[in-house]
């Protein structure tokens, strides 16, 4: 008896062990990770585990309260410009009523007059750009909701009258970013219209060192503020979290309400379609390989999935995924092998390569 269970357990283990000269391998796919590009609170997350997404799918989105504060303070910014302007254009039509007589004061006031209203329209053009980024900002939030309430109401979770209202807000605001983004187009007209004017009220002439003095200051804080929206929009636009690939979510590390760090991944999105074999051999095997060699794929119980050829063997020798490791605890080194996938394999499964016969 001793001796029939003796043989039974070589039987079986030999059966269990992988077949003598057999390379330990794992199926490649390429991963991606979602990460923020900007600290935040996540404000919503549109996706769960093991979901299939597309690449450029928005996948979460980041609160939007900061962007909406920093547009308010550009909206007052704003006000306290036209006030220091509108202060600026009294204290020159004074001056220039108590310094200038005849044609020079007629001139000089015309030439004022028009640089005002250049000023003016930048002004109003700077005014509409914040409405419109602040639309585009809300634009943003409602198409991440309307989304969201539409898979809750193809799942039965909320009724039809909350859908239709998140959609007709979303229309509404297209509307709106529409409307501004046509009226900023016209201001942008009539300023180009003004600043002609002004260059063909004295051409070649130098401005009045006075005005240029006078004005300098508004011009920058004028160009400032454009800077400082333009900053608020690109913030805004990093809101919207993409899937970089398409792929299935394998990963997921947050959870709507948390603190995301920038940097810090959020979820991981992997290829479900292995695009390579990865193999690590020792010396005295690498030396019996070459480029474009078949080996046979098996799984590790045995099922043959096919053969590949060899594409590339490192130069040197590199450490193996922890995966691969015999001994958790202790590190080890081979030559890579890169063997195309056959289409069988699944992402992270442990192969066995061997030469073909």
């Amino acid at each position: 008896m001793v001796w029939l269970l003796a043989v039974a357990a070589l039987f079986w283990l030999g059966r269990a062990l992988p077949p003598t000269g057999s390379i330990r391998a794992i199926a490649d796919a390429r991963s991606s990770a979602v990460s923020p590009p900007v600290d935040g609170r996540v404000q919503t997350l549109l996706v769960n585990l093991h979901q299939d997404v597309e690449a450029g799918t928005v996948v979460a989105r980041l609160d939007d309260r900061d962007v909406r504060l920093r547009l308010n303070q550009a909206g007052f910014e704003l006000e306290r410009l036209r006030a220091d302007m509108a202060r600026e254009e009294l204290d020159r039509q004074q001056d220039a009523r108590n310094s200038a007589t005849g044609h020079e004061l007629e001139s000089g006031a015309e030439q004022r007059r028009l640089a005002t209203a250049v000023e003016t329209f930048q002004l109003a053009a700077l005014t509409t750009r914040t409405q419109l980024e602040e639309a585009r900002v809300r634009l943003q939030g409602a198409a991440v909701e309307a989304e969201r309430q539409s898979q809750l109401g193809g799942q039965g979770m909320i009724g039809q009258p909350e859908v239709v209202r998140w959609e007709t807000e979303r229309g509404a605001l297209q509307k709106r970013v529409s409307e501004l983004e046509n009226l900023l187009a016209e201001q942008r007209a009539r300023t180009e219209t003004a600043q002609q004017r002004l260059r063909d009220f004295a051409p070649g002439q130098p401005t009045s060192p006075a005005l240029d003095v006078a004005l300098a200051p508004m011009r920058w804080r004028l160009k400032d503020q454009e800077a400082q929206l333009e900053r608020i929009a690109h913030a805004a636009q990093q809101l919207d979290l993409r899937a970089p690939i398409s792929g299935r979510v394998v990963d997921l590390r947050c959870h709507p309400g948390e603190w995301a760090i920038a940097g810090t991944p959020l979820l991981t999105i992997v290829d479900p379609r292995p695009r390579r074999i990865r193999a690590y051999v020792p010396e005295s095997v690498r030396s019996t390989l070459q480029p474009e060699q078949n080996l046979r794929v098996q799984r590790q119980d045995g099922t043959e999935l096919g053969a590949a050829p060899i594409l590339s063997i490192s130069p040197s020798v590199v450490q193996l995924p922890e995966r691969l490791w015999r001994d958790p605890s202790q590190a080890e080194w081979g030559y890579e092998l890169v063997v195309a996938a056959i289409g069988g394999e699944i992402p992270g499964e442990r192969l066995l390569l061997a030469p073909s016969k």
